[in-house]
């Protein structure tokens, strides 16, 4: 990884910190919320949330270095993007019933962590997705592309895990973010402008 100058000031750092600390912000958040909802011990039956998120807490460190925050529009259609897909996914999970349970009930009640996790999953695909359109040209981010792959391979193999089979909404997360983390950036990264 290439790092300028400004990635030893005190506020690079500070951002690169506070983004890192995102997953532990999510995960405590979840936790608390489960054990006050009584919905902990499936919690721990969530091996995305309990094991796989954590990758974030090193990317979300590297990658705040690797994006051009200096291309606003492209950021806002990412964010916009990302708001509606994960409240599209979080209600495909609520309106089947196939959350394993702290995050939505049987009932398809969205519980308190549910929220949490919303508001998490939304922070993290706008950051993944900054990350591959809005990429300094100049930097490669191999650290940052393997935790990113690492984790669209961990979240498929636990999405299999809990539902005991694939489902539509993981399967095109697995694709499609292997595809854009290592297929796109080979494919189109000249074309960035």
């Amino acid at each position: 990884m290439h790092f300028t100058d400004d990635d030893d000031k005190p506020s690079t750092l500070l951002v690169g910190v506070l983004l890192a600390l995102l997953p532990v912000t999510s995960f405590v958040s979840q936790y608390a919320l489960s054990v006050r909802a009584g919905t902990q011990q499936l919690l721990f039956h969530h091996p995305t949330v309990m094991i796989v998120d954590w990758i974030f807490v090193p990317f979300n460190y590297f990658v705040y270095r690797l994006i051009d925050w200096q291309r606003g529009k492209r950021l806002f259609v990412i964010t916009v993007a990302s708001v509606t897909l994960n409240i599209i996914t979080h209600a495909f999970w609520q309106y089947n019933g196939i959350d394993p349970g702290h995050m939505i009930t049987k009932t398809q009640i969205v519980l308190p962590a549910g929220w949490v996790h919303l508001a998490f999953s939304i922070l993290e695909m706008t950051l993944l997705a900054a990350f591959v359109f809005c990429r300094k040209i100049d930097e490669s981010g191999l650290t940052t592309t393997v935790l990113a792959a690492v984790y669209f391979v961990a979240m498929g193999v636990c999405g299999y895990a809990i539902h005991h089979g694939f489902i539509a909404s993981d399967v095109i997360v697995f694709l499609s973010g292997l595809f854009f983390i290592l297929a796109y950036p080979r494919l189109f990264g000249h074309r960035r402008s």
